[in-house]
């Protein structure tokens, strides 16, 4: 009993390879006890004749189609946000323009009367109010 049970774990590690190709002889027989005996004797077929002339059974040529649309979908995605933050951006940066021409404005005017204020009152003050 221990030897059976020993030789089933060591078989299902070494042939773990050939699990797609069981899996489709496994199909054929559950397909003929649902009353589907043509398309059950017919897919398995196309399954081994698929992977004769690809390399790849049909189930992985379907994944890979998926995983290609998926990437093709994200990608588009990303697309679409990066066109619309480009294009906040570029409002911002039009709304900042007036907005910086007066600050500039605001500063010039600033210096001009502290250049003033220096040139025109050169004295100290008569009083200090400084805390003796």
């Amino acid at each position: 009993m221990l030897n059976r049970v020993l030789l089933l774990i060591l078989s299902s590690l070494l042939l773990s390879g050939c699990f797609a190709e069981s899996m489709t002889l496994v199909q054929s027989s559950i397909g003929a006890s649902q009353g589907r005996v043509l398309q059950s004797t017919i897919s398995p077929a196309v399954s081994f004749g698929v992977k004769n002339v690809t390399g790849k059974f049909p189930i992985e040529h379907l994944i890979v189609r998926e995983k290609q649309r998926i990437a093709k979908k994200a990608t588009s995605f990303e697309e679409k946000i990066i066109d619309s933050t480009k294009r906040k951006i570029n409002a911002s940066k039009d709304k900042m323009t007036p907005i910086k021409n007066k600050v500039t404005k605001l500063n010039n005017n600033l210096v001009k009367v502290k250049t003033f204020a220096i040139d025109n009152f050169k004295h100290r003050p008569r009083f200090s109010y400084k805390v003796r």
